[in-house]
């Protein structure tokens, strides 16, 4: 990497998110491309600065920890805050905490949530979720909520299987509400799993800087999960960015380096390199590129973002500095 890169990862889960036996059995299905789990330790032995560590509110998770979602989710924080301490590694809530911690030689985990399903409809709760840390959190996940829709249920990741879909695509009245409070909260919105339709309210709504944590570009694959170039320029015109996602599964996503340099141009000439981070969805992937799985690959993609033709500033941002900026942005206003 280049000297005084600041590495952050805007999208991972910590090892153990999904119990036993979901988490078995899931592996097992997904036995000949699923990569092992890989602990917050290793990333910052590797480098990676910063990471969003997120737990999972959506019951494709929730469920398997018994009837409480929400207490599913404080358990799901709860361990990650255990990981976080057995790492050596810092808990932060702002933008200058993390420099700092990084800074200091420190990794940084800020909290998130993806899946605000276990929130309910007591918005109350997302100030619970602030005062335990969390401040990126995805609406929409795996399925459709009571706050938005998704762009590609859970069953459909899966293979070819029946999906109820709610009634009404986009944003909810509870969906306006959810974005509101956040916005005050100075929670940072993430996009990702969101359907065109409640995106585009979301956007039209929030007044601050949105992510896509982990995507790519439609454009190079017709692939729900990736974003139309309109979408590319609606999220860079909040001042936002969106997150390389070394995804490969069943044919879906990028299968090497080469693709995910091929993404980030196309991304940055719709949008502006300043406008891309790093989100590999780290422990929640059942397939990963080949020569880039995580943030402890994080040279690997320097060099061939750099024989793909960005510059070393570019890089610098693409890293880290720009999700930080956006953090930073959000967290002040």
């Amino acid at each position: 990497m280049l000297a005084g890169d600041l590495v952050i990862d805007a999208h991972v889960h910590g090892p153990g998110f999904v119990p036993r036996p979901a988490a078995t059995l899931y592996r097992a299905v997904n036995r000949r491309t699923m990569p092992a789990e890989v602990g917050l330790a290793a990333l910052a032995e590797a480098g990676v600065d910063a990471v969003v560590a997120k737990a999972v509110g959506d019951p494709v998770v929730t469920r398997w920890y018994g009837r409480d979602h929400w207490g599913a989710v404080l358990r799901q924080l709860d361990r990650l805050v255990d990981q976080v301490e057995a790492a050596g590694a810092q808990l932060v809530t702002t933008a200058a905490q993390l420099r700092a911690s990084a800074t200091s030689g420190r990794m940084a985990v800020m909290l998130g949530l993806e899946g605000a399903d276990a929130v309910g409809t007591d918005l109350g709760r997302m100030a619970q979720l602030a005062d335990r840390g969390v401040r990126v959190v995805v609406p929409v996940h795996l399925g459709d909520n009571q706050f938005g829709t998704t762009c590609l249920p859970w069953q459909r990741y899966i293979g070819p299987m029946p999906v109820r879909r709610r009634t009404g695509l986009g944003l909810s009245d509870l969906g306006a509400a959810l974005v509101d409070v956040m916005d005050e909260l100075g929670i940072v919105i993430d996009l990702s799993h969101a359907d065109r339709a409640t995106a585009a309210d979301i956007t039209g709504r929030s007044r601050h800087p949105l992510i896509v944590s982990h995507t790519g570009a439609r454009a190079l694959q017709d692939f729900p999960r990736f974003l139309a170039d309109d979408q590319v320029s609606a999220v860079a015109g909040t001042g936002g960015v969106m997150g390389l996602w070394p995804y490969r599964h069943r044919g879906n996503g990028v299968p090497d380096l080469a693709a995910i340099v091929a993404h980030a141009r196309h991304l940055a000439a719709v949008a502006g390199a300043e406008h891309l981070c790093l989100g590999t969805d780290t422990n929640g992937v059942p397939g990963v590129a080949s020569g880039f799985a995580d943030g402890r690959d994080a040279p690997a993609l320097v060099d061939a973002l750099t024989a793909g033709g960005f510059s070393p500033h570019e890089v610098r941002g693409v890293l880290g500095e720009n999700v930080l900026r956006v953090l930073d942005q959000v967290s002040s206003t």
